[in-house]
């Protein structure tokens, strides 16, 4: 078995990941949403017995509120008894940085809570960065039950840039690093939502490729998960530009691509810039997951499904956890037949959507 629940989490991710026998299986929590997304997350950890609400592995993929803020609530609700095998998780000092520069409200406060509660931290990494080495093979981590990861982001200069943006997020809040709880951090602005229009596909693929440069971003953890011969891609909000340099080192060790994947995790909620057509023909995938809600940042793009569409293989199955204005108009079963691809959405809503690989 090797399942990827994608978990409610408003504009963010929250992956429940779980693999191994169906009546035993073991449980991987990649990132956490907003601080909301606990409202989904506890109830389901609370099903759980006792013996076992335990996580061979949390990732923290980077310090953005919608990934990181629900993770900094579960750590805070100790009632839980949950226990992990390891955390990954880039905190400040492992950012290449002067002495005395300052971090980012939530990545203070998610360091003040590992440290706390005496988490593990990084072990992985002998509790150094989780970062791809400049040369060598790709960092790859074995765990427990046979799930093989194989890191593809972030890169050093990832990290070097997040050391000013870090800094400026707890200035713009006015506080000392990890002096308030992540829901209590000023909210960023929310930016006009964009009208929505029927999508024209042509019109769409001759919208000029433009990649994110968002600093977080560009420090996200990004994985190849493999187990009992499925593959899934789980990128969080890394650069394609990142994920395409590791694909050749991945290549280079394993015999030329394209590389073979169940599933892939759409980096950035399905944001325009970070999917291009070069990092999909370098894949061979027939599903494709979005996790958002539309909010905040109207993702997913349009430029983006229409790049999966056009460029992410036959019959490309769009896989996302909420059904609304940002996704609806995909739903359309003519514009699916001509375009040949299908489209999947949450039984009810606030559900969620689960892919069975």
């Amino acid at each position: 078995m090797f399942v990827v629940d994608m978990l409610p989490a408003d504009h963010g991710d929250c992956l429940w990941i779980e693999y191994g026998p169906a009546d035993a299986p073991r449980r991987i929590l990649i990132d956490g949403g907003t601080p909301g997304t606990f409202r989904h997350l506890r109830p389901r950890i609370a099903a759980l017995p006792p013996a076992q609400r335990r996580f061979e592995l949390l990732v923290v993929s980077h310090i953005d509120a919608d990934h990181i803020g629900g993770v900094i609530e579960l750590l805070e609700d100790t009632a839980l008894g949950v226990t992990f095998g390891d955390v990954w998780f880039n905190g400040f000092r492992h950012l290449p940085a002067p002495e005395g520069t300052r971090g980012a409200v939530q990545g203070e406060r998610l360091t003040e809570l590992l440290r706390a509660r005496r988490l593990p931290w990084n072990v992985a990494f002998q509790g150094d960065a989780v970062v791809v080495p400049a040369e060598g093979a790709l960092p790859r981590v074995t765990l427990d039950g046979a799930m093989t990861l194989t890191l593809l982001s972030p890169h050093r200069a990832g990290l070097e840039r997040l050391r000013g943006a870090w800094e400026k997020e707890c200035r713009d809040a006015g506080i000392a690093p990890g002096a308030v709880r992540a829901r209590d951090a000023a909210a960023r602005p929310t930016p006009k939502r964009r009208k929505r229009v029927a999508p024209d596909l042509e019109k769409l693929l001759d919208v000029a490729f433009a990649q994110d440069g968002a600093e977080a971003n560009g420090s996200s953890i990004a994985l190849l998960a493999e187990h009992d011969g499925k593959r899934c891609l789980l990128t969080g909000d890394a650069y394609p530009g990142v994920l395409l340099e590791s694909f050749e080192r991945l290549f280079a060790e394993r015999g030329h691509g394209p590389l073979r994947l169940d599933a892939m995790k759409v980096s950035h909620h399905g944001s325009r810039g970070n999917t291009t057509w070069p990092l999909l023909y370098r894949i061979e995938c027939g599903r494709y997951l979005f996790s958002t809600d539309g909010g905040s940042f109207d993702h997913p793009d349009d430029e983006c499904v229409a790049r999966v569409i056009a460029h992410g293989g036959p019959a490309a199955a769009l896989c996302f956890n909420y059904r609304g204005e940002r996704t609806e108009h995909w739903a359309d079963p003519a514009l699916a037949r001509s375009l040949g691809y299908t489209a999947t959405y949450p039984a009810a809503e606030g559900a969620g959507l689960r892919v069975e690989l």
